[in-house]
């Protein structure tokens, strides 16, 4: 199971992030970001790549009402609200918003095209170095989210060296969805080593050294994923098919337990009931 199945609370969405709860509550409020329907307020994989954006435009000085402000503005231009959303970023130190586009293109609000030098190189495999690691990132994030995977581990690469933890972690998810398993462990290594804390990638280091036949290496990392986030509930249950796999049905048995109590209704929750049936739980 890897991390994008898994819901977030609100302390655990503001952890992934590096933020304050507060700040993801303003969030809420703003209704910049909203939680799944129910009586618990969990929120959707999906809800972090947004807040990891938000994080960004957070970090350089927008207030939530100035973030609602100038979606609200980028929406004009861009239709879909997750691309408006990450197309802001192109306005960080600007005067006024503008909204990079899937293609390339700079707008501003009303539609107006704005020259851009880094977007008139006509191709990105000749001259890389004119856009920012900041911008590549962008590329990489919205070609992931349309389905174009070589297109985003094109874009992450050229976000490299000296890439963000979460640059290292979506390039691994890619390498990974390329069935490039050596290359998806090296890149979450890497995003563990930019940001120790970043329990996601934890997690999905964990799943690939058990692939690669690493089951210590495995272990260990899913263990450390859940010492970052106790309630992390697919680490409990990624370690306890770990710990199966080497025999050690108690430890397994106490994981798929966690499991159950973390995430009692997810598609997964009657297979581990299974799993403890069979192995005495």
């Amino acid at each position: 199971m890897t991390g994008d199945e898994r819901t977030f609370t609100a302390e655990e969405l503001a952890q992934a992030c590096g933020l304050p709860v507060s700040v993801v509550s303003r969030w809420v409020d703003r209704e910049l970001i909203a939680p799944n329907r129910g009586a618990v307020r969990l929120f959707s994989f999906r809800t972090v790549g947004a807040a990891r954006t938000l994080a960004q435009l957070w970090r350089a000085g927008w207030s939530a009402p100035r973030i609602a402000r100038a979606w609200q503005l980028a929406r004009t231009v861009v239709k879909d609200p997750d691309e408006a959303l990450t197309g802001l970023l192109a306005s960080i130190g600007q005067r006024r918003v503008t909204v990079r586009t899937r293609d390339g293109r700079l707008l501003e609000p009303g539609g107006q095209l704005l020259f851009d030098f880094a977007a008139a190189a006509s191709s990105t495999e000749e001259l890389p170095q004119l856009r920012s690691p900041q911008a590549w990132f962008s590329i990489g994030v919205d070609a992931e989210a349309a389905g174009r995977t070589e297109d985003a581990v094109r874009a992450y690469e050229h976000a490299l060296p000296g890439g963000s933890a979460e640059t290292h972690f979506n390039l691994g998810n890619c390498y990974y969805a390329l069935r490039r398993r050596e290359a998806a462990a090296e890149q979450f290594t890497a995003a563990t080593a930019r940001d120790p804390g970043y329990a996601e990638a934890w997690n999905n280091l964990g799943i690939v050294r058990g692939e690669l036949g690493d089951r210590a290496g495995a272990i260990a990392a899913l263990h450390r994923a859940l010492e970052l986030v106790p309630h992390y509930a697919d680490a409990h249950y990624n370690v306890a098919e770990a710990l199966a796999v080497v025999g050690d049905l108690e430890g397994a048995r106490r994981h798929w337990r966690a499991y159950l109590t973390f995430d009692p209704n997810s598609r997964w929750a009657e297979q581990v009931r299974r799993r403890l049936q069979s192995n005495g739980g």
